[in-house]
């Protein structure tokens, strides 16, 4: 089956082994992987479910070791910024900058990835073919530094504890599989090699082990895998999710164990995807946990903070509830924070624009993927004044007011970008949405 939706739509919906992964535009809510007009790739539905389909085998090709230096032309200042400051019944105003990071003028800028310094941005791109590369930059540059130069699609890399290696997945064998390789470039080294796709590596913290996906034939459902990075022929399953990130503080758990953020549909009514925990104990997944859900959105692509106290998402409604449906792309979603606990939730965007897949840096610097500038590109965003709110409400929610485009008397940024309002004030009253 040859399903192919928009990369920017895919990463909100369930993938389902088979169907088409890509799309052309961006891997927005990413779970899916750009779209190549020499493979098909694990699909997309937006609730849950799971659909099967048989997967041409492309030829296999050879990892690159290649990398290549670029200076993109941006179509605005790097350091430009929006500031929106918004009243609210007599709170202080919190003010959030918001200012794009990556610079593609054609394809699209998707799957940030952030080193622990702040330093260094590394991600996926289509800005110079239709199959995905993965590209690095400096955080406040520029210039972009070519790490793939596969004629496969490289996609979802995550950066190691120390920096010094780029996890990600490629279809350069045929169907999806983990990779590894030196973030100075060099030869890509398979980590996984079942017939079934395989995706979405995240780090334990000491930078030993992989968590990733892996689409079960058996079970026709997304799975959750662990595997030692030296020796990965014995993984190692742990439960049902998709996009599971490890928490990159240690023994957080009830039980001194490590703690698993992903994302899990229901299993009635819209089977919209909430956000859970599990925690890890020598190999054993005990203490599964949901964070937070609603029948009527899609909580998806959870990411945690450098010290593990908070969570960021992206929240889509589901498609029955907002006139999309599976094979269109949804013309909104927006970013949320919530403490660990499943308190204070924050809502960081407003508006207009499909703003995904967070990433949570250093000095509580926000990287995601919005479509504000007309393009799929990454922006940046402070998240100091979110987590001030966030403190102050305490077990109580903390969101923007309704009426913020017209509380800021313009919905422009200084530079002619039709924007979302990121704002965040801190709020007397649960918003309506999204629980």
């Amino acid at each position: 089956m040859t399903n192919r939706l928009t990369r920017f739509h895919a990463s909100f919906l369930v993938l389902a082994a088979g169907i088409s992964l890509g799309g052309c535009a961006s891997s927005w809510f990413a779970s899916t992987p750009p779209n190549s007009t020499r493979t098909t790739r694990p699909g997309v539905q937006v609730a849950g479910g799971n659909a099967a389909a048989s997967s041409p085998t492309p030829t296999p090709t050879t990892p690159d070791t290649s990398t290549t230096q670029t200076e993109t032309t941006p179509t605005q200042p790097a350091t430009a910024s929006l500031t929106r400051s918004i009243p609210d019944e007599g709170d202080v105003p919190w003010q959030l900058n918001v200012m794009r990071v990556s610079f593609a003028e054609e394809g699209a800028d998707f799957d940030p990835t952030v080193s622990r310094d702040g330093a260094r941005l590394v991600f996926a791109s289509t800005q110079h073919r239709k199959s995905s590369d993965l590209y690095m930059k400096r955080i406040d540059s520029r210039v972009v530094t070519q790490l793939t130069t596969d004629p496969a699609d490289d996609e979802m890399p995550a950066l190691s504890p120390d920096g010094a290696r780029i996890a990600f997945a490629s279809n350069r064998s045929g169907n999806w599989d983990v990779y590894v390789m030196p973030i100075a470039g060099g030869k890509a080294v398979q980590v996984t090699s079942e017939t079934s796709d395989e995706i979405h590596p995240s780090w334990s913290p000491n930078g030993k082990s992989l968590v990733f996906n892996r689409f079960g034939e058996g079970s026709g459902r997304w799975e959750i895998w662990i595997a030692d990075v030296a020796n990965p022929a014995t993984p190692v399953f742990i439960g049902y999710g998709l996009f599971p990130q490890w928490c990159p503080v240690t023994a957080t758990g009830d039980n001194a164990g490590d703690r698993i953020l992903y994302q899990l549909p229901r299993e009635r009514g819209r089977r919209s995807f909430s956000l859970w925990t599990l925690e890890l104990n020598n190999g054993v997944a005990s203490n599964q946990t949901e964070i937070t859900g609603s029948a009527g959105s899609a909580f998806i692509r959870p990411s945690w903070s450098p010290d593990g106290r908070w969570i960021v998402f992206a929240e889509v409604a589901a498609p029955d509830g907002s006139g999309w449906s599976p094979s269109t792309r949804p013309a909104n979603g927006s970013l949320w924070m919530i403490s660990a606990a499943g308190e204070a939730k924050v809502r960081l965007t407003t508006g207009k624009g499909l703003n995904a897949t967070p990433v949570w840096g250093m000095n509580n610097r926000l990287f995601y993927v919005s479509d504000r500038s007309g393009t799929d590109s990454i922006w940046a965003m402070d998240l100091t004044p979110a987590v001030q709110a966030a403190s102050a409400a305490g077990g109580t929610f903390a969101t923007p007011p309704a009426a913020s485009a017209s509380a800021t008397g313009s919905n422009e940024s200084s530079n002619g970008d039709s924007t979302d309002n990121s704002v965040v004030t801190a709020g007397a009253k649960e918003p309506a949405d999204p629980r």
